[in-house]
This record gives C-alpha cells, structure tokens and sequence, in this order.
C-alpha cells in the first residue's frame, strides 16, 4: 500500500487511472477530491469546521496540513476553498500521444499498401531457388505475390474484408502449391497426414493409434512444413525430429537409444521371382565353375536403389538348355483324345463323327489352353469342374452316367471349337476369351493369343482330322524339332494335335495365356482358371515359368503371376527409403555380404508352394538396428528421421 501524500514535502503523486489533475498542483496544495472525471473542478474545502461551544473550530486532517491559521467564518464555513482549471495528467497525455502515433502509422499503411510498391514493402524476405523462378518467369511485378497468395493481387480494402468474406482468401495457398506438384504428390490425400488416406494409415499402422498426438484424418497446409522466404539457400524439405515428433507421441532422443528393432527389415514380403542364393552360392554356381558374386546380377541404377538384371544378362547361360527342353515337343493347343463311343451311345450321347483312329478305351488329357477356352461353355464348365481340371479320359468311368454325361458335354464342346476355329479362325479364340473373361479382347492380345496361327492349320483340324479317310502318314510330316527350331506352329494329323513352339524365355504366346487365366481367375469360373493356372505354373510344365515366377494371392482372392522382381520401390505408402549410393562409397561396406548375410539353413523354395507371399522363408538374415547404429549416430553419419524416413509416404519422386 503506498504511504500517505505529504503535501507539505511537495508529493504531487497522481492516481493511475485519472485522466486529469487538480491545477492548483504548481501552485500549491491541491484540493482533496481532485477534478472530477470530465475534467471540471470539484470546488473542494479544506475543512468541515465543528461548533466547539459558542465557537466553530477548524478540523482540517493533520495530513492536509492540520487546522489553519484563519480559522472558520463566524457562520462556520471554511475559509479554504480550492479553485482551479484542471489539467490533463501525464497518462492520459502519453495515452493521446500514442493514440496519434497509433492513427497516424495506419493511415501511413494505407497508404503504403495502396502504392504499386507495397509487396517490396510486406515482403518478408528472398524466395528459395526452387520458387524465385516463378516471379523471374512472372513478367510483372505486380503479379509475383499472386504466384503463391490468392490476395497477392488485392487491395488493402479486401484484405480487411476477408475477416466478413472469407471467400476472397480462396483459393488457399495450399492449392496453388499443388498446382504445379500434383505430379509428385497425389492431390486427393495431399494435405493429409503423410498424403495418405487415413484409412489405409490406420489399417497399416494399428498398433501406433496411441503415439499419436493429432488425428490422422485431419489436414495439414504445406506452410506447415515448408516454410518459404527465408533465402535463396534454404532447404524447403527440411524437417527436423521436432517437427516429426510434434505429431508423433513417442519420442525418440536418438536412433541407437530409443528407436525400436527393425522388424525383418528390409523383406516384407518373399521375392517375387523364385530364388535361392543359398543353393546357388553352394552348389550351382561351382558346378558351372561361375564366380558367385552379387555384381553379376545386381546393379545400382541413377536412384540408388539395387536393380536385379535381366534374364538374359544373370540366367540365360545356365537355363537356356532347360527351357529348350521343356518345349522340345512344343505346347498342344488344340488335341483330340480317345473316346469310347459305344459306351457314351449306350447312355444316349451321341458325339457323332469321331476319327476311328481316336476311338476305343478313354484315354488322353485335352490341352490347358483347350480346357480354358472350353470354359466358355457353361455345360462344358460344369463337365471339367465334375471332372476336375486336370483330369485325363484314362479316368473317366465308363460305368458312371455321371463322368459319361460329363465327358459328353466336354467332347461336344470341343468339336464346337474345333469347327469354329476351322470355320471362323482366329475370331472363334476371340469370342471365347470374351464370354469368360466379360471385356473386349485387344487386337494385340489376340495376336499374341494366337502368334500367326495359318487358316491352314485351323482348316485342317476339320478337313483332316474329321475326315472319313484317315490322313496318309507321309504326306509332308517331317522332324518337328528341326523344322520349327525357331518356334512356330506344327499340326501331327495321326495323333490330332496342334502345337506351338515357343520361341524362348519370355515367349509372347506363352506368357498371354498365363495371363489371360490369371485374369479369370477374378471371374465366374475362379475356381477352374485356379485349377489351370496353377497346372500351367508347374515348376516341370513346358516353359519352367512356375520354377521362377512365383503365383500370389491377392487382396481380392485372385492369383497373380510375378514376371519381375522388384525393380523400384512398391507403389503405396513407403515411409522408409534406402539408398546404397552413400553406403557403398565406404571401404568397409564395398562388400554387399557384409550387410546381407545368406541364410543356409532356411528352406527358402518352400516358400513358393503356396500362394501366400507373407508366409515365407527369407533366404537373407534380417538386418538388425546395431547394423546402421554403427554408423548412424550424433558426430557420424547422422540419425535424424528423414535421413531414413519421409514425410509424404505416396510422393513419386
């Protein structure tokens, strides 16, 4: 509490809050209630004298001075009245002052903000390199703020307007970033946590929903992050683990310390493409008397990321023999089997002509392709799946009307397509592939579905094979393996078969096929075209391709076939990236073992019996957190979160 006036030593103490002050201040003490509020004299006295008797006595406070020499008038009045013109006190002429200043520096900012200089005025400093482009390419000056700002063209008047018409701030500047990177970064979940839909953020990374500081559903402006203005070298997609773990709960101190053990990085998954290092380091590569070195298939490409060379560069020398014999005797398209007409007669299936030479005790399995396009015939269908896919005549029971029924309703279909290939050719194959597969069959599927096959030998199947006399045996058969060494059609008219030839690894017509089943196998007659497919991705079926090419279940309950290894990163949310550029600059990791160490005691080909490609054996030992801690540290290599991690999880670049 502040001590009493002492007016008698001159205390001129002003009260805070007043606006004004007693005059009488320079000239003498000052009246007790001081001026009133609008500035007016209160016309104060000293005193309320009392009646002492007969006599009135003066009662002025001890701390106004005691009472006075004068004393009260006879009537008991005081005879100290204060007059004075009040005066503005110290506070409320500061308060004045800055209200002036105050006016004054707005009105000097209208007018700054009005001149055609005003953006040199707000500019908050240099852009970076990577936007300054944008005002150099701008023209006008005028226009370089509206590269970025939707107010950059604006008056100062509709800047203050946006706090009623928030629609003169739109579009927002996170929009027109987005105008010129929606290549890189998708703009539907741009703004979003990582750029990724929050459904998949959570269905992939459940187990983190309590590290979390804000709800992953909600958007984020690009300012947030990328904060322009600051220079021409500053580094836009600089983030620091603050920034990181403003969002992120868990808090991580340092890479060694606190961040937890990789789990089976960097295999997530079995490779697509069938391979055992282990066997081939063992035993394949010194009987071939081959150096087994990882050079030899791998390669570093511009990114960084390690790339598995082609067939022809890392496999071809050893497995080309292997191919060539699988095909030997080229893959049968279209065959007939032997029947047994009387016992389908005696049922009452007539199958009517049949070659006499096809004919006796069921025997013969009808071609993959040839079940496949049988499927377009629902009677048919239902026949094979009674069947089972990968039955063989020599199986069907002569005694059961059930298989008979069955075995009928796929003979009839196959002496269909045999007349409508010999009838409409190729468009028979077309219309087909149509029915079962429910869309339209591109001119370049058909032609590799097909791979020139002649009118002739389509006209044949009928002409020849359904003819009353049978084919004369010399009539231009020759070596098939000297004659189509190149790969290409061949037709045997005394056993009813019409082949194809590949022409080597990869072949068009082979892999078309593959493909058109793996297709159906999203289609009405799944669970067959499985059957098939499956039959055709045998590690021993013409071709090898199941011996390398794994089969994976999808999402959806489809199979899909693998014909590459991973090249580049999978497409979807990727938060970790890697690049072997820095690390294979050092002496000590030149060597590629020295991280990935093969396993020899796991069973990696076993992996591929099945369909699932989460459920497998890695033919690598997982790499640890002490293998990068080594070096990833404080005072080394570094072991901030983007050196491994990246913010925008879908970005393509």
């Amino acid at each position: 509490m502040r001590e009493p006036l002492k007016l008698e030593q001159g205390d001129t103490y002003e009260r805070p809050n007043q606006a004004w002050v007693c005059g009488l201040a320079e000239e003498g003490p000052t009246c007790p209630l001081g001026p009133t509020a609008r500035g007016g004299c209160s016309h104060a006295i000293a005193c309320h004298p009392v009646l002492d008797g007969d006599r009135w006595t003066c009662n002025r406070s001890p701390l106004r001075g005691g009472p006075c020499e004068t004393g009260p008038t006879p009537d008991g009045e005081c005879c100290l009245q204060y007059t004075c013109t009040p005066v503005r006190s110290l506070r409320s002429k500061r308060g004045r002052f800055v209200w002036a200043m105050t006016l004054a520096t707005l009105g000097g900012l209208c007018l700054i903000l009005s001149s055609n200089w005003r953006k040199e005025f707000v500019a908050p400093g240099a852009l970076s390199v990577h936007h300054a482009h944008m005002v150099a390419r701008g023209g006008e000056q005028s226009q370089r703020c509206a590269s970025c700002h939707a107010a950059g063209n604006q008056s100062a008047f509709e800047w203050l307007s946006h706090a009623w018409e928030p629609q003169l701030a739109l579009p927002t500047q996170s929009t027109l970033c987005l105008e010129c990177h929606q290549k890189e970064i998708p703009v539907e979940t741009a703004l979003l946590a990582h750029g990724v839909d929050p459904q998949v953020l959570l269905a992939n990374h459940e187990q983190h929903l309590e590290s979390r500081r804000v709800d992953p559903s909600a958007e984020f402006v690009c300012s947030t992050c990328h904060r322009e203005h600051h220079g021409a070298t500053h580094d836009l997609t600089h983030m620091s683990d603050a920034a990181c773990q403003a969002c992120h709960r868990e808090q991580f101190h340092s890479f060694a310390a606190d961040h937890p053990e990789f789990a089976g990085w960097p295999t997530e998954r079995r490779t697509r493409i069938a391979f055992d290092h282990a066997t081939h380091q063992a035993k394949h590569f010194p009987a071939e008397k081959q150096e087994f070195a990882c050079a030899t298939c791998h390669h570093q490409n511009e990114a960084g990321f390690q790339t598995t060379l082609g067939y022809e560069v890392s496999c071809a020398k050893c497995h080309d023999g292997d191919l060539e014999t699988s095909w030997e005797a080229g893959v049968p398209f279209v065959s007939l089997p032997i029947i047994d007409t009387d016992s389908l007669s005696n049922e009452g299936h007539d199958v009517g002509s049949w070659p006499e030479q096809a004919t006796g005790d069921f025997d013969g399995a009808l071609p993959l392709v040839t079940k496949f396009l049988l499927l377009s015939d629902d009677k048919a269908a239902q026949g094979i799946q009674l069947l089972e896919s990968d039955f063989d005549f020599y199986d069907v029971d002569a005694n059961d009307p059930i298989q008979l029924k069955a075995a009928a309703d796929v003979i009839a279909a196959l002496k269909k397509l045999t007349d409508d290939l010999s009838a409409q050719g190729h468009a028979a194959i077309c219309e087909r592939l149509e029915k079962i597969l429910g869309r339209n069959i591109s001119a370049a599927e058909l032609a590799d579905s097909v791979a020139h096959l002649s009118a002739e030998d389509m006209a044949a199947i009928s002409k020849l094979w359904f003819a009353a006399e049978p084919p004369d045996s010399e009539s231009g058969q020759t070596d098939e393996k000297a004659r189509l060494s190149g790969g290409g059609w061949s037709r045997d008219d005394e056993t009813f078969v019409l082949r194809f030839r590949p022409t080597g690894h990869a072949d068009p017509w082979l892999r078309t096929w593959i493909d058109l089943l793996a297709e159906a196998t999203r289609g009405p007659r799944q669970k067959v075209a499985e059957s098939l497919l499956l039959q055709m991705m045998q590690p021993t079926a013409a071709g090898l391709c199941g011996s390398c090419h794994s089969v994976d279940r999808t999402a959806s309950g489809s199979l899909a076939v693998n014909w590459q290894a991973l090249q580049v990163p999978s497409p979807g949310a990727n938060f970790t990236v890697f690049s072997h550029a820095p690390h294979i600059l050092q002496t000590e990791l030149a060597d590629c073992t020295v991280c990935h160490r093969i396993n020899e005691s796991t069973a990696v080909m076993k992996t591929y019996k099945e369909q699932d490609s989460q459920k497998f054996s890695a033919g690598f030992h997982a790499l640890t957190k002490q293998d990068c801690a080594t070096c990833h540290k404080q005072g080394a290599a570094g072991d901030s979160c983007t050196q491994c991690h990246r913010y925008h999880a879908t970005k393509n670049f």
